[in-house]
């Protein structure tokens, strides 16, 4: 399993807190099929196959099954890493109440936990019900919590840059560490360091003079040398005869409203950076969490009866609801005000007026608005579930199931710390009016048609200083609402042929059978946010069509062998026929074949072969498409450029774009590089077609009999998924479509519009004979989106050993240990060569060796436990080529960092259980992570991908009683 989403990193995307969604492999969320009782659950975000595993009912929980490598063919589409089922109890009998609490080591992160299950036999054991009702929570643990960890008061940690390397500022400025600047003169680019916040933004507003390098109109010498002294004094480096090196100072407004030096201990702007070590900038980090709070409640009710064992109906519901929160970064602008501003003090004003030119009557000061509150979001998710049906033996051995199943997820959430742009614009710029009070400008000029009475003014200048009452006029609250519904149907008969005939090995058994399924999936924020007038990007309703698949499916095991030296022999095969009514997948066929041969029955031998598909979601095809421009546009059809691809004379021709008029002076045509640009969309693509996996697994398992519950399993994987959808750029879909040796019936030319001659039909203005030339834009250009061309490889080796003895007086001892070394994991994304790989394998969340180590001994009434996880060392660029050769191309920048690793980290817990003899009450007390192992360097926890706990050591202890 990759650290993907977790609880921690799920506040990384607008809307998924708290999310714990399941990634085999590190193929992607998307690649893994998460299943209870073999049937698909509803997903955790409208669109895309991401359930929430916080949806499973723990205390029901039997056992999780984990099958890796394609297993489309048996269990159908997203199965390409392979298959997660849950498996619940279906008998259970008695009552258990469980209780649990819990608190890190520092006193935060508090962790609450109650449940209540209960089932009853009945009719002889032919029927059953049960039932469980859960809640658990999670305290929040913000970035304040832990200024240690974080900085969020004192100043990040961080690799920041401390030499120049080509894109540097000053030239002149040299290293931090002594050494001229060069990339790969065997000096680290970055050096580590503490205490670190901006030098370009505050919580009270921040004001960067502009270092004048001549005098404005009118100004005296010795004005301007005096004005130059106080604006550029900011670097303690300053060099007055190298331009570049002359950065202007940075003011700090205080929370009295003064504005004084930024004081910092070492400016790196120089570097080009936008940090300083030191100083009043911000951390930005005085909001945000390290994990957000989750509160889960969860009841589930399961039933069946035996009528006869011909006919045995079930049924199951369930409904959980999640509430977490998420908090980000505060709103940030860089806000422009008038030198008459009424709140500016006197000394801030005269303080501006001694560094901007003559004459100047705005500045602008860029602020982190904390005292708004951070873009806080609460979320609330139901998620409904039921399943019906029946099942039953028949034909001496023979057993059927058909069943019916439905989910309903329904979210909603609200962003609190937003803002209306439009009253945030009239809000901050201030004035007095002919009464001497601060009004809002747009109250107090001569205009009537712009009024607003509502208006409040707010003052700016300080951390602390905006007034409620400001806030209430233009702070807004954003809301989204999200649905999805899954139904599903599925029926099939399993038996074996052992009526009609049997090999030497046993009867020939098979399974045949058929589902299909319909998911629908709506998002939608409110109409003020959709249509851009808050703080978030504006993001059109998602509607899509309802995704429905239909499909057949057969298993069957041929065991050929049972005899000496072949104890088992058995071939294995799977096939499944899909039909999806959405994008270019229509129907695919998937497959499984799997080999054991057992000489003896200690060793046995496993190998399989299996294809698998995951098709576009409805995420992929149909996702909101949001306006961009593609501005400086380098058109392959263009005179100038036509012949820089041997394929581009043939395929423009074929897409009828002229390439003969003369515009400009020069022989290019009419579409050739608009003066602002073309218009298009970023989003999905309806054209999208299914991905396909290869997976290879072999392996073997070793039970000798001369060692008694002794255990081994070796098995090595492979896993290649190719027509990976991908995201590309604009200009490269434009550049692929007419480069395409294929011709122009590619996809990527399905994502490019022309208009007739030769105009891209989203082109605002063109320059045409000198002339500008302006059109009405009639619609998108391009699609900047997902295609199909991209491909990834994994392979590694999993070992899993165990071994289990008794002892006399009762005491026993329990061993398990799993090592994974995985030994490729790349991507191929670059669509212009299919053999450029970029390594995923060693960067964060992808160790080559992760392996974990647990224990129990138990005597008489205690069961001492213990676990221990080994996560191996991880990159700390994000890049494996940046500091090491790869492919045969050398490194990028071998010496960006002073060392290339984050160092293996080891994970200890312990806990003791004490049980009664009658086995009805337990009591237990643990601690996880006993070592305070803390994320390492500049790393939170919270990152995409990243294994390590940001929580440290935590304590916990509960009671547990049955009935």
């Amino acid at each position: 399993m990759r650290s993907t989403i977790t609880q921690a990193s799920s506040q990384n995307a607008i809307g998924r807190s708290g999310i714990n969604a399941l990634d085999l492999r590190g193929l992607g969320t998307n690649r893994t099929l998460v299943l209870v009782d073999g049937r698909r659950i509803i997903t955790s975000t409208p669109g895309i196959n991401r359930p929430d595993v916080n949806n499973i009912p723990s205390n029901l929980l039997d056992r999780i099954d984990i099958v890796t490598g394609g297993n489309s063919a048996i269990y159908g589409s997203d199965a390409v890493a392979g298959v997660v089922n849950f498996v619940l109890k279906q008998n259970f009998e008695g009552l258990r109440i469980r209780g649990q609490s819990g608190i890190s080591s520092r006193g935060d992160r508090g962790s609450y936990a109650a449940s209540i299950t209960g089932g009853h036999n009945f009719a002889d054991g032919r029927g059953n019900f049960s039932f469980s009702g859960e809640f658990t929570r999670q305290d929040t643990l913000s970035n304040t919590d832990r200024d240690g960890q974080t900085g969020a008061f004192s100043g990040r940690s961080g690799f920041n840059a401390t030499e120049n390397t080509g894109a540097n500022l000053n030239p002149n400025a040299g290293p931090l560490h002594g050494v001229e600047p060069s990339t790969g003169n065997g000096v680290s680019d970055t050096t580590f360091l503490t205490g670190l916040k901006n030098n370009n933004i505050s919580e009270g507003g921040l004001f960067t003079a502009s270092c004048p390098v001549a005098a404005a109109t009118g100004e005296s010498a010795a004005a301007f040398a005096n004005r130059r002294a106080v604006a550029c004094s900011g670097l303690a480096n300053f060099d007055s005869a190298n331009p570049l090196s002359q950065f202007g100072t940075t003011y700090v407004f205080n929370p009295d409203g003064s504005l004084t030096p930024n004081n910092c201990i070492i400016d790196l702007r120089a570097f080009g950076s936008s940090n300083c070590v030191g100083g009043r900038g911000s951390t930005l980090r005085l909001t945000g969490y390290l994990e957000p709070g989750i509160t889960r409640k969860a009841f589930n009710f399961m039933a069946h009866f035996e009528v006869s064992p011909a006919l045995v109906p079930y049924f199951s519901a369930q409904f959980v609801r999640v509430n977490a929160n998420q908090e980000g970064q505060p709103t940030f602008f860089n806000n422009t005000f008038r030198l008459d501003n009424p709140f500016l003090t006197t000394q801030a004003r005269s303080t501006l007026t001694s560094v901007l030119a003559p004459g100047a009557t705005t500045f602008t000061a860029q602020r982190f608005n904390i005292d708004f509150g951070g873009r806080g979001e609460d979320h609330r998710r139901d998620n409904y579930s039921a399943v019906a049906g029946v099942k039953g033996t028949f034909f001496d051995g023979w057993k059927y199931d058909a069943s019916a199943s439905y989910g309903h997820l329904y979210t909603f959430y609200q962003t609190a710390g937003n803002i209306n742009r439009a009253r945030y614009a009239n809000s901050i710029d201030a004035t007095r009016n002919t009464a001497g009070n601060i009004v809002c400008r747009i109250n107090a000029d001569a205009s009537t048609t712009n009024d607003d009475p509502s208006c409040v003014p707010v003052n700016l200048f300080g951390d602390g200083q905006v007034s409620k009452a400001a806030i209430g006029y233009f702070g807004y609250t954003s809301q989204r609402t999200q649905k999805a519904d899954l139904y599903d149907g599925s029926a099939y008969i399993s038996g074996d042929l052992s009526h009609l005939f049997k090999l030497p090995g046993g009867p020939v058994a098979f399974v045949i059978g058929g589902e299909i399924r319909r998911e629908t999936a709506f998002a939608a924020y409110d109409p003020f946010t959709v249509a851009g007038g808050t703080f978030l990007n504006s993001i059109p309703e998602f509607r899509p069509p309802a995704l429905v698949v239909k499909e057949a499916f057969g298993e069957i095991s041929i065991p050929l062998l049972n005899m000496p030296f072949a104890h088992e022999l058995t071939i294995d095969g799977a096939g499944r026929v899909s039909n999806y009514n959405i994008g270019k997948t229509g129907t695919v066929y998937t497959y499984n074949v799997n080999g054991i041969y057992s000489p003896v029955r200690d060793v046995k031998f496993r190998v399989g072969y299996a294809r698998a598909v995951r098709a576009p979601t409805q995420s992929d095809l149909y996702a909101p498409q949001s306006q961009t421009f593609l501005n400086g546009l380098v058109d392959p059809c263009g005179q100038q450029n036509i012949n820089n691809n041997p394929n581009r004379v043939k395929n423009c021709a074929a897409a009828g774009v002229p390439t003969t008029q003369t515009f400009n002076g020069t022989t290019e045509p009419f579409s050739n590089r608009p003066a602002s640009g073309i218009s298009g969309f970023n989003g999905s693509n309806p054209a999208l077609n299914a991905e396909t996996s290869n997976s290879l697994t072999a392996g073997a398992v070793f039970q000798p009999h001369f060692i008694p519950r002794l255990a081994l399993s070796v098995d090595y994987y492979r896993i290649e998924v190719k027509n990976v959808i991908f995201s590309l750029a604009a200009q490269t879909i434009i550049n692929q479509c007419y480069d395409n040796p294929s011709g122009i019936a590619n996809p990527f030319c399905g994502a490019v519009y022309r208009n007739a001659n030769g105009t891209f039909v989203g082109q605002s203005d063109v320059s045409h004979g000198g002339t500008t030339v302006s059109l009405t834009p009639t619609g998108a250009s391009f699609i900047s989106g997902p295609f199909n061309f991209a491909k990834q490889i994994t392979s590694g080796i999993d070992t899993d050993v165990s071994y289990r003895h008794s002892f006399s007086a009762g005491t026993s001892i329990s061993l398990r240990g799993i090592v994974t070394h995985t030994f490729i994991r790349n991507n191929f994304t670059d669509v212009t060569d299919p053999t450029f790989a970029q390594r995923q394998l060693s960067v964060l969340g992808d160790p080559e060796w992760q392996g974990q180590l647990s224990a129990n001994i138990i005597h008489g009434a205690f069961n001492f436990g213990y676990r221990m996880r080994y996560i191996g060392k991880q990159l700390v660029s994000a890049n494996y080529d940046t500091q090491n050769p790869f492919q045969g191309r050398p490194a990028t920048n071998p010496d960006a960092f002073r060392f290339l690793y984050y160092s293996p980290v080891t994970y200890h817990d312990f806990r003791v259980d004490i049980t009664t003899a009658k086995k009805n009450f337990n009591f237990y007390i643990g601690v996880d992570n006993a070592f305070d192992k803390l994320p390492p360097y500049d790393l939170q926890g919270t990152e995409g991908g990243n294994p390590f706990s940001p929580v440290g050591r935590f304590f916990y202890a509960g009671v547990e009683v049955k009935f």
